[in-house]
């Protein structure tokens, strides 16, 4: 007969009741409401779930983005005299290039992109955005982008470059890991959601609005919304682009930023602060 003690025996407290079920994912599986999320979020095209999926998404990461700020925090409280600290100098630049890539790319720009989603459409009295669709691939093109600096945690190394991948540090001969690939796969999936994202906004703005509601008798969130989606429309194909040359560069060898055959590492910078 199957008793307590035979089981335990068996086991030991690998028991149901010892599962963490209050953890989300277990949780979720343990109601079967993996069904009810797809349909009802993660596939939803309604602008405001679309928008707490963004604010939730930066949410998460700048729980990330604190632990390593942490980690920097805690090393130059124990690097000093002749002490190392508990993180090499290589690992230190890894854990800084990450912080802030994800703090300026993946907890400022879901957030902004999120609150703008959800309030917008509601000020101009849209029922939803213009392209719902899109708006949707957009946001998962974001978490794509976070998911890969995420793994890059565990497979792999991250950039040592800095929040903007800098020529040249990661350069194939100076960064011949995979740190910058992570960072340059991760941003351009993410960069091209923004685009889509901000391009999705200004089309709304434009060609959505109540009638009688003109341009001058907007709100003044959605001029800010306005304002900022056009500026993202003219930063990020450029981000995007330049990101796309230093991968030629890393991959096939080509010499955009490079000091050969009339490449230049100063342009990559120019690019990146256009």
């Amino acid at each position: 007969m199957f008793t307590e003690s035979l089981a335990r025996t068996i086991f030991g407290r690998l028991t149901f009741e010892s599962f963490p079920i209050h953890e989300p994912i277990l949780l979720v599986t343990k109601y079967k409401l993996w069904g009810w999320l797809w349909t009802e979020w993660f596939t939803t095209v309604d602008h405001k779930k679309i928008g707490i999926m963004y604010i939730i998404l930066g949410i998460i990461m700048l729980l990330r983005g604190f632990a390593d700020a942490l980690m920097m925090r805690l090393q130059q409280a124990m690097a000093f005299g002749g002490a190392e600290g508990y993180l090499n100098a290589h690992h230190y630049d890894q854990v800084f290039s990450a912080h802030g890539t994800i703090m300026i790319f993946f907890v400022a720009i879901p957030l902004v992109v999120g609150l703008v989603n959800y309030v917008m459409p509601l000020q101009i009295g849209a029922r939803d955005v213009a392209f719902p669709f899109l708006n949707n691939l957009s946001f998962w093109l974001t978490v794509a982008g976070a998911l890969l600096v995420m793994v890059s945690l565990f497979v792999g190394e991250f950039s040592r470059g800095g929040w903007l991948n800098y020529v040249p540090v990661t350069n194939l001969q100076n960064s011949p890991d995979t740190g910058p690939d992570y960072y340059l796969w991760a941003l351009q999936i993410a960069g091209v959601g923004t685009t889509l994202s901000a391009i999705n906004m200004v089309v709304t703005i434009i060609k959505m609005r109540a009638p009688g509601m003109t341009m001058m008798k907007m709100p003044v969130f959605c001029w800010t919304a306005l304002c900022s989606n056009v500026l993202a429309i003219a930063i990020f194909p450029v981000l995007t682009g330049a990101f796309a040359l230093l991968m030629l560069d890393r991959y096939i060898g080509t010499n955009f930023f490079t000091n050969d055959l009339g490449g230049n590492p100063m342009m990559y910078w120019n690019l990146v602060w256009i």
